[in-house]
């Protein structure tokens, strides 16, 4: 990682190089007299088969270079302590401790804990990966956990099961948006009302705002006993640097208010790095190369991938991209240009006396009927659309000439060239599943027609409350991708993963965040309709679902799991309702995933629930078969 100039293994060498110079000269040595506190707990993560990262932080009484000491051990009690070390802090890394322990046995649990002065770490507990013969593999799937929108009940639950060998985070870590003092932003009324409002209360963008709101995120208890239980295998999504962001920028980033692009996302990425326990990338490599590979013995090899800021393009935009129904008019005689209907006609017409003019609908009766014209059609283009008056998408050549561009894509060509020989060297190896963590979800989910669906009375009130959700309600109208922010945004790139996948005949699972609802999926490849892996989703640790913003009738959300799973080929389960996690087993023979959603997140007392269970046999097909 990049610090400035320095890497965070050049500055702790500087920092202690400096604390040695200090006490030779007299002075206090290491922060030696200046009290510290462990208010943020600990954690691990990152793990191998041989080593782990492991991390806490601490809060000085005054600026300082704070030496903290760590031990790992084979036993809570630390009567058995196998390692040991010493290390530096201070503000150039926002006083973040990290050590990577290495030499350490395959599959084994240790406990770890760190000291400076007089004051003492919690312990903690983590886990190297499995070797080869290992028999089960038990993951936490989560994502999306606002600070704001509820309680970490998630994380507690996590933290109390026994049956686990590490979390999976698939992004979404920290939310950057602003909650000012009346409670706007998203999440801010929420928070406001729980006692859990953003801080600071202005959206982060520079390195000491990332910095503060980590901060706020790992004072919560229960963030801190899952850290502290369990390593983690963590990926960043959008909001741990601005909401929609892709390699070259972010819809929610502005340069003129907000300074350069890549200045704020080397800030994102630097706090993320001082608060969260994993490697840095080599040196001289940017900070958005975060791409590894975690083999748990031969039963899964798990591909972590970032899908925004290394090769993403930009997000397909309605109101940039959207390609809208054209009518040919023949301009012969330019006082009366009239629509040609008849595409005979259109071929008896000199190609220079054609041209294609944007087609208003009448939609004010039960079917829309094109305007023709035009001069009402020029009227409209001076006075703005009169209301039941609207341009209609012409989709086919929207998915065709924009969605499927072959430029589009969510991964860099490097990206690809590394998950696939890294799919086809766990084949070869023999390791039963491959098993990509995707921040933003796989499948193909065409949107329905919501407006055909809801009652009008069933969502008025939220209409009225909302001008976004109707925005988005009229849209699925279009039954264009119902998320063009997640792989259904980008076809072709999804396309040359299915190959992969196909070309190394993987037993290939996605597990993935961001969508804030539950799924499973069955992902069909569009070219010829044959099923190539099975997807797992999980819903967000405390984020807001999408349907919640209609309101918390549960006619809602039947309505919508309803729907999806019936219109779309891909999905199997949906529950639209639930705020929760995913829970992964598996063998070389099966895979199991199940859905625990919490009852609540509004208050501390939850009670945890398995909403369903999917399981994939190696024997009727593994993650290419059908669902039972």
């Amino acid at each position: 990682m990049r610090l400035g100039r320095l890497t965070r293994r050049q500055v702790v060498l500087a920092l202690l190089a400096n604390s040695a110079l200090a006490a030779a000269c007299g002075a206090p040595q290491g922060g030696r007299g200046v009290p510290v506190t462990f208010r943020h707990g600990v954690a691990s993560g990152d793990p191998g088969v041989d080593s782990i990262v492991l991390w806490t932080r601490v809060t000085p009484s005054q600026p300082a270079v704070i030496e903290v000491e760590w031990e790992l051990a084979r036993d809570a009690e630390f009567t058995e302590v196998l390692a040991a070390g010493r290390t530096a802090t201070a503000q150039e890394i926002d006083y973040t401790v990290k050590t990577v322990v290495e030499g350490l046995a395959p599959g084994q649990s240790y406990f770890y804990r760190f000291r400076s002065g007089d004051a003492r770490s919690p312990v903690g507990r983590t886990r190297t990966l499995p070797g080869v013969g290992v028999e089960r593999v038990a993951l936490a799937v989560i994502s999306c956990s606002h600070f704001s929108f509820g309680f970490y009940n998630v994380y507690r639950d996590i933290a109390q099961r026994d049956d686990l060998d590490a979390v999976v985070h698939l992004g979404d870590y920290i939310y950057e948006s602003s909650a000012d003092e009346t409670g706007s932003g998203y999440g801010g009324e929420q928070g406001r009302r729980l006692g859990r409002e953003h801080d600071p209360t202005h959206e982060a963008a520079t390195l000491a705002d990332y910095r503060a709101r980590y901060a706020q995120y790992r004072s919560d208890p229960d963030l801190q006993a899952a850290h502290a239980r369990l390593p983690f295998i963590t990926v960043w999504d959008d909001h741990e640097s601005a909401n929609d962001c892709w390699m070259e920028g972010a819809e929610a980033h502005d340069p003129l208010t907000q300074g350069p692009w890549d200045v704020r996302r080397d800030a994102s990425l630097q706090a993320y790095y001082e608060w969260l326990p994993l490697r840095e990338p080599e040196d001289g490599r940017p900070l958005y190369e975060i791409d590894r590979r975690y083999d748990f013995g031969d039963i899964a090899s798990l591909y972590m991938v970032d899908t925004r800021l290394t090769g993403r393009t930009r997000q397909f935009s309605y109101s940039r991209d959207l390609v809208y129904i054209h009518t040919p008019f023949d301009f012969s005689d330019p006082d009366a240009p009239r629509a040609i209907v008849d595409a005979q006609d259109l071929a008896l017409i000199p190609a220079e006396s054609v041209r294609h003019v944007k087609t208003p609908f009448d939609t004010r009766g039960e079917t829309r009927e094109p305007v023709l014209d035009y001069a009402r059609i020029q009227q409209f283009e001076a006075e703005g659309l009169p209301p039941g008056f609207e341009y209609w998408p012409d989709t086919q050549r929207t998915r065709e000439e924009v969605l499927a561009d072959d430029a589009r894509a969510i991964l860099s060509s490097e990206q690809e060239a590394w998950l696939a020989q890294g799919i086809d060297a766990s084949v070869e190896a023999g390791i039963a599943w491959q098993v990509l963590g995707s921040a933003v979800v796989m499948a193909s989910m065409p949107a329905p027609d919501y407006t055909q669906v809801f009652p009008p009375e069933l969502i008025a009130d939220a209409l009225a409350d909302n001008p976004y959700t109707q925005h988005w309600l009229d849209r699925t109208r279009y039954g264009l991708p119902i998320s063009m922010d997640a792989w259904d945004g980008y076809p072709k790139a999804r396309e040359r993963v299915y190959d992969m996948v196909r070309d190394s005949n993987a037993d290939f699972i996605v597990v993935s965040g961001d969508s804030h609802n539950f799924w499973m999926n069955k992902l069909h490849d569009q070219r010829d309709g044959r099923i190539v892996a099975t997807e797992f989703a999980t819903t967000s640790v405390t984020s807001m679902g999408g349907y919640e913003w209609f309101g918390d009738d549960p006619r809602i959300f039947e309505l919508a799991e309803q729907t999806m799973t019936r219109e779309c080929e891909d999905v199997e389960f949906f529950d639209a309702r639930h705020r929760g996690y995913l829970m992964l087993e598996m063998t070389r023979s099966q895979a199991r995933a199940h859905y625990i959603g919490m009852d609540t997140i509004v208050t501390r007392e939850y009670t945890a629930k398995t909403l369903a269970s999917f399981t994939l046999d190696k024997a009727t097909g593994g993650a290419r078969a059908p669902a039972a």
